[in-house]
């Protein structure tokens, strides 16, 4: 019988605190860096003159004397009582405050016997101490501490006498992790539009017995003081003793009820919904590659993959002030390319291919589960892009008074920034889209420059024959305000395919590995089999792995996993 079980790994951490925080010491060795806290660099495992540390059997490596992996090693050696004549001491400062659940301390080689913690406010006041035995090389202080602007970590014994403390980062909280019967319910949605005239959010709910009260908002103490927005959360599913990653997600809210705790995530494209894309302008030919690498910068995303074939297209038109999740959607469109981060925490970009990775067959189909529809016909698809042309006169961009110091305008329309001039003040900084300027008191200011004057044109393909019964349906995109016009007969082409993919199946499966964008072959009682694109499922992580999908694609008979073929046509509604 099918065992499946979700677990949930929630990054309880301050995310904004490695950033800020400000670590110094006087008890490192020469050999540590103590700058390698920021960047959490994995050491190797060095062998070294502590007593009996270095075990001959090949394992641990040779320390050179240009080591560039070490964070922090003390530098005194802790006497036979395991003790140490003065503690070794890491102070860490913020310039904001800061609230955690408690740090994550990760050891090499060997974790101390024990260590004191004292948290301070900005000004200096003590907040609280706490002693800590770790029993592990990552070990939790637990410890829920709100508004700190100063950690002081003191190591007092060692294990094993003759010892070096050796600290390789610090997380400012803690990793919570449930499965299993903790985690009473949970979901996933998962979306892809293959035209990206939309950019799907990813989301996920879970429900976990919260059996400590940490995130009842009536707990003084609770944990959920430290809850922030762009928490990260982990999850996989267990099945059958294989582990499959179901993405990365972000907290977006919480509610707790009757003991039971309930997060509602998105994935890091709903993420980019958050940030606004400000640096956009006028462009004539730049990369996509380019493009995306500062629409991802804009909204702090550092993990992200674009292929080669995407990222040296070259775009022209304009983008203008959004969020980076729209920009991002008018990028992918205008070169025909998806953006998806589906069980992954990266975001890939690539053009997306119709080759079958797998076959749901009918003893993973729920009986009755099965419908089978005609989407729309669509003869012709129409885009509509946006040209972008300099004026030759000025224009007013803003008059009336300005307050003392610096204002930000942000721009209606797209504007030459070297032709922008201030009667008044100082022009701090002029964008396309936006200007900061500087007035050393309050008075009438007037504001101009040459504007980028918009007109629109559109490309549109037909099919060579409409379809007997049926009548010409044109589907229009636009407006587009990027786009590559020697490409545009190969996107409208694209489009116009991916709308010839008429039959829509809805089913309910047992899952596997599947996951939007997959294309699947679905097996029939009949013997049929169609070829579908994946667009949307959600899965039932706490309820057996169960798949509610909807799928897009041809209506034939395939037996090898190649290109999916040449598509047929069927109508009416079909229960399988």
């Amino acid at each position: 019988m099918s065992r499946t079980y979700c677990i949930a790994d929630m990054k309880f951490i301050d995310v904004t605190a490695l950033s800020d925080a400000a670590v110094t010491t006087d008890d490192n060795q020469n050999i540590g860096s103590i700058g390698l806290f920021t960047e959490q660099t994995d050491q190797a495992d060095y062998g070294t003159f502590e007593l009996n540390q270095f075990v001959l059997d090949g394992s641990k490596d040779i320390l050179s004397d240009n080591s560039k992996d070490i964070a922090f090693w003390s530098d005194e050696v802790s006497q036979e009582d395991c003790s140490f004549a003065g503690y070794p001491k890491i102070t860490i400062a913020f310039t904001e405050q800061h609230s955690s659940a408690g740090l994550t301390l990760y050891f090499e080689d060997d974790y101390p016997a024990e260590l004191k913690i004292t948290w301070y406010s900005l000004g200096g006041s003590k907040l609280d101490q706490k002693t800590f035995y770790p029993d592990d090389l990552i070990y939790s202080c637990v410890n829920q501490v709100e508004n700190y602007g100063k950690i002081i970590i003191e190591f007092v014994k060692t294990r094993n006498p003759k010892s070096y403390i050796k600290l390789q980062y610090i997380l400012y909280g803690r990793y919570i992790s449930w499965q299993d019967d903790l985690v009473q319910a949970g979901k996933v949605l998962e979306e892809i539009d293959e035209t990206s005239a939309t950019l799907s959010i990813n989301t996920a709910e879970i429900s976990i017995i919260d059996e400590n009260n940490d995130f009842d908002i009536e707990n003084e103490a609770g944990a959920w003081k430290s809850v922030q927005k762009t928490q990260e959360v982990n999850l996989t599913e267990n099945i059958n003793g294989t582990v499959e990653s179901m993405g990365t997600f972000f907290i977006d809210e919480f509610s707790f009820s009757d003991n039971i705790a309930t997060f509602k995530m998105i994935d890091t494209i709903g993420l980019m919904d958050q940030f606004t894309y400000y640096n956009g302008g006028i462009y004539t030919s730049t990369s996509v590659g380019d493009l995306l690498a500062d629409i991802f910068l804009a909204a702090g995303i550092k993990k992200y993959n674009i292929d080669e074939e995407v990222a040296n297209i070259r775009l022209q038109g304009y983008l203008g002030i959004q969020t980076c999740r729209a920009a991002l959607q008018m990028v992918c469109f205008a070169c025909g390319a998806v953006a998806d981060d589906s069980r992954s925490d990266t975001v890939k970009v690539y053009k997306p291919d119709r080759y079958v990775k797998s076959t749901i067959a009918t003893d993973r189909k729920f009986y009755g589960g099965t419908e089978v529809t005609l989407d729309e016909y669509v003869s012709g698809v129409s885009i509509e892009c946006s040209k972008y042309t300099l004026e030759d006169d000025v224009s007013e961009i803003y008059n009336d008074v300005l307050p003392k110091g610096k204002t930000r305008i942000e721009l209606s329309d797209p504007y030459e920034a070297s032709t922008v001039v201030a009667s008044v003040g100082n022009l701090i900084e002029v964008k396309t889209n936006y200007l900061v300027i500087d007035m050393e008191t309050s008075g009438e200011c007037t504001i101009s420059g040459k504007k980028y004057a918009s007109s629109n044109f559109s490309y549109q393909k037909d099919v060579d024959e409409i379809e007997a019964g049926e009548t010409a349906n044109q589907k229009k995109y636009g407006t587009c305000t990027l786009y590559n016009i020697e490409a545009l007969p190969d996107l409208a082409d694209r489009l116009l395919k991916y709308h010839k993919l008429r039959k829509m199946v809805d089913l309910e499966y047992l899952a596997e590995q599947e996951h939007v964008g997959n294309w699947v072959n679905i097996n029939s009682v009949a013997g049929k089999t169609s070829t579908t694109l994946i667009e949307s499922q959600t899965l039932d992580l706490a309820g057996g792995f169960i798949a509610t999908a909807t799928c897009r694609g041809y209506s034939i008979v395939v037996t090898e996993d190649v290109f999916a073929g040449t598509e047929l046509y069927t109508g009416g509604d079909v229960i399988i």
